[in-house]
């Protein structure tokens, strides 16, 4: 896609108003980090299908929107160091590409529609399992985000969860946020126990082993303050509940195995479609499958 490695923020844009969301958030977040931002559009002259297309040049049309957004960063962020980069292709490829270097893809919830060959279009699924760096959907409402002081992250114990759990720290030091950890909890029913083991010792367990896997991260982010909850319901449904007002929720990109009955499982998918706040999808050490 590009001679050089793309380092520091990517941003896909699409000219749409879920385009600028996501410019608005990656700038942001360049800013706070201090790195370089990249601002990326794809296109593709293959639109396929007996569709009558109108006789425009795609590229300079493409080079268009993409001018569009580096323009509309430099007017809202001025002195953040930004460029564009005009790519040709499928754009879940081109982005998971410049995924291998880049610090965070941030992608808005949805493409613009119309032409397939112009726009973004709906490739935030694929990025989100396949980029080997995180990827942040910024879902939510433009403009400041006041009073949004705290960054909720689920845990299961597996590595991509854990993963998760050093972004939150790292992002909630970065902008003066709170980190509330979150833990799915699905009681086991009560012929399941062992017996002299009650579900009140098992929850009790799984907190404190909870709060031994953020040792470490506290002595690293020391200023930041940090919530513990575990919530009985399913992990969609708790993490959803836990997101409500706040300034970004992380989670791991699939859960894989961990704690019986705390499983966070396979949810990043119906999160970064419903969350009522930006997600960031983060892989373990395992891999990006």
């Amino acid at each position: 896609m590009n001679a050089q490695p793309i380092t520091g923020i990517v941003a896909g844009y699409d000219g749409s108003e879920n385009g600028i969301l996501a410019l608005d958030w990656a700038a942001e977040e360049a800013r706070v980090r201090e790195l370089p931002l990249t601002v990326i559009h794809v296109w593709d002259a293959f639109l396929g299908g007996p569709v009558a297309v109108p006789a425009v040049d795609l590229r300079a049309l493409a080079q268009e929107t993409l001018d569009g957004g580096v323009a509309h960063v430099r007017e809202t962020a001025p002195g953040l160091p930004v460029r564009g980069l005009l790519v040709q292709g499928p754009a879940a490829e081109r982005l998971i590409e410049a995924g291998r270097s880049a610090d965070l893809i941030v992608l808005g919830p949805r493409g613009l529609g119309g032409f397939a060959g112009l726009v973004l279009g709906s490739v935030g699924a694929q990025v989100v399992a396949h980029a080997a760096c995180p990827v942040v959907i910024a879902r939510g409402e433009r403009g400041p985000r006041t009073g949004q002081d705290c960054v909720v992250v689920g845990v299961d114990g597996s590595p991509a969860s854990r993963a998760a759990l050093a972004m939150g720290f790292a992002e909630a030091g970065l902008h003066g946020a709170s980190v509330h950890a979150v833990t799915a909890w699905a009681a086991p029913p009560p012929g399941d126990l062992p017996p002299l083991v009650d579900e009140a010792g098992m929850r009790d367990a799984a907190e404190k082993r909870l709060a031994q896997l953020m040792i470490p991260l506290r002595e690293l982010h020391p200023g930041v303050d940090v919530r513990i909850s575990v919530v009985t319901g399913p992990p969609r449904g708790v993490l959803l509940d836990a997101a409500g007002g706040a300034r970004l929720l992380v989670v791991g990109s699939r859960g894989l195995g961990g704690f019986r009955g705390l499983l966070m499982g396979s949810v990043s998918h119906a999160l970064v479609q419903h969350a009522p706040c930006p997600v960031a999808v983060v892989h373990g050490a395992g891999g990006t499958g």
